[in-house]
This record gives C-alpha cells, structure tokens and sequence, in this order.
C-alpha cells in the first residue's frame, strides 16, 4: 500500500474537522504557515492540502485574509449514499508492511462502478474519521479498526442506521458486521505446533497489548493454547507484562524460566524482541527461538530470517470489497457471509532451532 501524501493526511484532517463540525460554516483555517509548523511540513505542502479541500467546496479563500469554511454545506455531506465511491479507514498512514489490502479491494472494485477512498486515522484519530463517514455520501466502509472494543457507540449506530460496513483483521465486540479475517487461531496453532515439533516444551506467547481487547490476537493466543495442551505442556504466562515495562523485564525473564521458544503476537513485536536478546549479548535461535506473525517484508531481511506466520492480505482486501459490495447492493448470498476466514501458512526461516 503506497503512503499517503503529507498534504492529504492533512486535508483529511481538516475535512474531519469540518464534517464534525468543529470547523463551522464561516470560520477560519489556520494559515498556511500555522499548518505548516503545526505539521512539520512545507509552505508548499500547505497550500497544497488547502486547495485540495478548495477543489472540493469544503472552504474558500480570499486573498490577504485567509481560508473559510464554505457556507453551504459540499455535497459529500449529505446522508445520501446512493454514490459510487468506498472508503477504506486504516490505522496506519503509510504501509508499515502489514500488507497489500488496497491491491485486493482495487481489483475486485476495477470490475463494477466503485472507485476506492483510503483515509488514515492516525492525525485526527478513528472515532472522529467514523463520526465524519456516518454523515458522508460514500456507499460503504471498510473498516481496519485498532482493537475490538473501541468506539463501540459511534460503531453501533452504524448498525442502527444500516450503514453498509465490513470490518478488516478484527471483529467488532458486541456488533455483529461482517468481517474479513485471517485463520489468527490456526496460525497461534502452527507457530506453537511447530516450536513443539522442534522440541521446545517452555514455550511463552507475548503481545504488548491485553488479549481481550482484540479478537485477533485473542484467536492466535487459543491457537497456541491449543497445541501446548495437546502436547501436554502449560504456559508460563509472560503474555501479562505491560508495554512499559517490555523490554526492560522481557529477556530477563525468558532467561530466568527457562523459556526457549516465543510465539509474539506479530513480526514487529517479534523482531523488536530479537533486537533486544542482540543488545543483551544473546542470539536467535542459540538462545531462545521466536515465531512471528504476518510475514511483512523485514521479516525476510532482518538476521536471522524470522520464521513467521504469512497472511494473504490482498485475498483479504478482495473478500472484503467483495462483502461490502455485496451488502450496498443487497446481494442474498453476500449478506449470508457474515465472516469470511482466509487460510494462513508458516513460513519456515532460521529463528526456530531444534533442540
């Protein structure tokens, strides 16, 4: 997924402002020059960002005095849904290689008349991006959201109003939309069956986040419980440290419990734990072995090659499109696929070593 332009980040953090209403008919923008220190941006990227939001009858400008929110409320405003545009809401800016959805949604979208919105919400946060949508004239949502329970109101009257919506690597607690996730419990399964494979019997599953906030990472957390008692093993429970206290604590007790093989909650997790065991003066997988999930593109150029969890995220991306086209247009068999599973598969690297 390619980044997003600095100067689009920015106009849609202003249209939020405006569709939320925090930016009224009549008021002023800031300048160019607040926006660009505000942003740490150019003066060109700015402008640039103002008359995208000028093109679109969001705003005007009037020479020597500045940029106004327009007095009749745009088109894109209205509730009416009946255009041929999709949104696309990810929690990251730029592609941290977490995958290709847009590829996917693009090329099921390129065979009928939907064209694809991508916005981020990482400058004007998610629940402002889904207030603004709830109002907006695009036909549906692909959702990406950061856990399972956030936001849970503005979501559920998405649910009351029949807002086409299909979430993306997560479900939403409580609300039954549509979602398009990978197979998270057979994949925890395949990293924890695999380090037993290799002999391994104090294996440790380690996220940063609580596991009851996402259904994801709860899923892959059942996998690996479910190899580990088929195998006859216990957890050591590492999976409770917080996030501020990580990596302080984190090779240290691995060392300490004899723990030899890590199941992380995805590959960043996994590789920022290979870079601490290297300033600790400990190796992988001479020390301990360590499976990640996602297969994003570092994990086959870090050293050594991380052994990890592959998702097939424009498979995701085009069942996901496909879903949500399906619920505009009231497709039966569509609306029949609440949740759609993709398959995942292990790639086996140099991070796992028998023991």
């Amino acid at each position: 997924m390619e980044q997003i332009p600095l100067y689009r980040q920015i106009a849609n953090a202003l249209r939020a402002k405006i569709e939320s209403g925090e930016l009224q008919s009549g008021d002023q923008l800031p300048t160019e020059a607040e926006i660009s220190k505000t942003y740490n941006v150019s003066r060109i990227t700015s402008k640039r960002a103002l008359t995208e939001l000028e093109h679109e009858n969001l705003i005007y400008r009037i020479q020597g005095k500045g940029s106004f929110v327009s007095t009749t409320q745009p088109p894109h405003q209205a509730c009416d849904r009946s255009g041929k545009d999709v949104l696309l809401i990810l929690p990251f800016a730029h592609n941290p290689g977490l995958g290709d959805y847009e590829k996917g949604i693009n090329e099921y979208l390129a065979a009928t008349d939907y064209t694809l919105n991508i916005q981020s919400n990482t400058i004007v946060g998610q629940r402002k991006l889904l207030q603004s949508a709830l109002q907006s004239s695009h036909s549906g949502l692909i959702f990406y959201p950061v856990n399972s329970v956030s936001d849970l109101g503005i979501l559920y009257q998405y649910h009351l109003s029949g807002y086409p919506l299909v979430t993306m690597d997560k479900c939403i607690q409580g609300i039954p939309f549509p979602s398009v996730v990978a197979d998270n419990f057979d994949g925890g399964y395949q990293a924890a069956r695999h380090l037993i494979e290799n002999n391994h019997t104090r294996i440790a599953f380690l996220s940063s986040q609580k596991i009851e906030d996402s259904s994801s990472l709860r899923e892959r957390y059942f996998g690996y419980l479910k190899a580990l008692f088929e195998a006859g093993l216990t957890e050591p429970g590492m999976h409770d440290l917080t996030e501020q206290e990580y990596f302080v604590r984190l090779i240290e007790s691995v060392i300490e419990q004899g723990i030899t093989g890590i199941v992380a909650e995805n590959d960043l997790m996994a590789i920022k734990i290979i870079q601490a065991a290297k300033e600790r003066g400990l190796s992988v997988p001479d020390h301990f072995s360590i499976v990640g999930f996602d297969d994003i593109q570092l994990a086959g150029l870090i050293e050594p090659k991380l052994t990890t969890i592959s998702q097939d995220f424009e498979r995701m991306g085009y069942l996901a499109a496909e879903s949500l086209i399906g619920l505009i247009e009231q497709q039966p068999r569509v609306q029949a696929k609440e949740n759609v599973v993709v398959p995942v598969r292990l790639i086996k690297r140099q991070t796992v070593k028998k023991l």
